[in-house]
């Protein structure tokens, strides 16, 4: 059985699960990183520099023509840009707040999303839609409603660190939907990793923030946040090719429930059942919106 491509079904799953496992294990191993002596801003420039060479490659090696028009790179401009906080904030964040905490709030960009195309459209979202962004955000309300984790009040940089990334998500996604439907996604994205490297390494410049680990356990957690960021974005578009966006955007929710139980092993984190109940609504929430948007294009 086959799908969107020449490639079977299976390959597409595989793929995705891949992508998100790595996407997933990143946020907690990020952690690692910062404790052996480097920073949010210096991973994540590392990674843009790393995830754009080998974008480029593969695209090369796909016979894409890497060049784009002056209208059609302003608007890559502007998405670098964001892709650059996401980077960051996604990984950033956990320097502040718990992995499973930071994790939960970059996971809000969908519903974000939806309430963004419901105001530029000026269009109901429909019941379905509605329910789940409801949810998903009474979910963030009764995380960071909780108050403390461990006795220790959420650090507001981490939380805003978080969020804000989740909004460049949304924003991005919008954008890319509105503007380069029809495009090679492949080229898009090298373009915009090239912009956010640059970006990246503009701000670790500007800001003094470039440091290199100072241990082992460091180095090693830095290296693995890059080559897990860096190949999980290849394997998540291969797995759209094979199996179609809704599905990969199903499958791309083992990415949180990966980070928080990867948290767990590493430095032993656990959710209180508060927090459980409000990622339960969150990832709930997200689920329902994507079987609403399945059902909407099966009419």
């Amino acid at each position: 059985m086959t799908t969107h491509s020449s490639h079977p079904l299976w390959s597409g799953f595989a793929f995705a699960m891949i992508a998100s496992l790595g996407l997933g294990l990143a946020i907690p191993v990020a952690r690692l990183a910062f404790e052996g002596g480097t920073n949010g801003l210096s991973v994540s420039f590392a990674r843009a520099v790393v995830g754009s060479g080998m974008l480029g490659i593969w695209c090369l090696m796909l016979g894409k023509r890497l060049t784009v028009s002056w209208r059609h790179w302003l608007h890559l401009v502007g998405l670098g840009v964001l892709l650059a906080h996401m980077n960051y904030g996604n990984i950033g964040a956990v320097a502040y707040i718990p992995v499973t905490v930071g994790a939960l709030l970059f996971f809000a960009y969908p519903p974000m999303a939806v309430i963004l195309a419901a105001v530029i459209d000026r269009r109901w979202p429909g019941t379905l839609r509605s329910i789940a962004v409801i949810g998903a955000f009474i979910g963030l309300a009764i995380m960071l409603g909780v108050g403390s984790v461990d006795g220790e009040d959420l650090d507001i940089r981490g939380i805003a660190i978080a969020l804000s990334a989740a909004l460049a998500c949304a924003l991005n996604i919008t954008w890319i939907s509105r503007t380069l439907a029809g495009t090679d996604a492949l080229v898009n994205i090298f373009h915009m990793s090239v912009v956010a490297a640059v970006t990246l390494g503009l701000l670790t410049t500007a800001t003094g923030e470039l440091a290199l680990p100072v241990t082992n356990m460091g180095w090693y957690g830095a290296i693995a946040v890059v080559l897990l960021q860096a190949l999980g974005l290849p394997f998540f578009y291969a797995a759209v090719d094979r199996i179609g966006p809704e599905r990969a955007g199903v499958t791309n929710n083992l990415q949180p429930v990966t980070s928080i139980a990867a948290a767990y092993l590493l430095f032993a984190e656990s959710l209180t059942p508060e927090r459980w109940a409000g990622a339960i609504l969150v990832i709930g929430g997200i689920v329902l919106m994507q079987w609403a948007s399945i059902r909407e294009r099966r009419r």
